[in-house]
């Protein structure tokens, strides 16, 4: 009988299945980087700007945020009566928008020209295409400025920056005026304890 036993519980045994699970001693691998070398907050992994400036206002994705500003430039010549002759005096505020077109190569400027009403009409419509044209010959031949930048149109009388009759009006009026706009990006800084006395100064 416990012969009979046993070999029942010898084939039951012998039935049944065993699995063997193997333990693997493996480090588990990172994939992405997460070191933050910059300080910023903002991990390796998704840093698009990895040369951000220390101080810098960044983004989500580490780079500086920028606030865009305008900078405004105006040129107003004089000219003598009846005369397109731009005097020397005068070549260093041209200069000065050379380098602001020079500063912005995407900006384009129009000089426009302007006569007293002293004279005929069609006479000063074309005297003051003339005065226009000098500034451009100057801002093209003289500092460097691409022709296709700079636009000469000639107002005559219609314009005037003054009305009147006098010596003094009629002087303001010969002139030509350019204004141009460019704009600036500049890097936001991040606010600190001192951000608000530096505004003050």
């Amino acid at each position: 009988m416990k012969k009979t036993s046993l070999l029942a519980v010898v084939l039951l045994l012998s039935g049944c299945s065993f699995s063997a699970v193997e333990m693997v001693d493996q480090a588990t691998i990172q994939k992405y980087d997460l070191s933050d070398p910059e300080n910023d907050g903002v991990i390796s992994a998704r840093d698009a700007c990895p040369d951000t400036f220390s101080g810098a206002n960044i983004n989500n994705n580490g780079c500086a945020q920028e606030t865009v500003e305008k900078i405004r430039r105006e040129l107003m010549i004089n000219f003598d009566s009846g005369s397109a002759e731009v005097k020397s005096k005068y070549y260093s505020e041209i200069k000065d928008l050379a380098n602001f077109l020079n500063q912005y190569p995407t900006v384009s400027v129009t000089i426009e020209g302007h006569t007293s009403i002293v004279g005929d009409a069609r006479y000063n419509k074309k005297l003051s295409l003339q005065r226009a044209d000098a500034i451009k010959l100057l801002l093209v031949n003289k500092y460097g400025i691409k022709n296709s930048r700079v636009k000469a149109i000639g107002y005559g009388e219609e314009k005037p920056l003054l009305k009147g009759d006098s010596e003094y009006v009629h002087a303001k009026n010969r002139r030509i005026v350019a204004e141009i706009f460019g704009e600036k990006k500049i890097k936001d800084l991040k606010w600190t304890i001192y951000s608000v006395d530096q505004g003050k100064k």
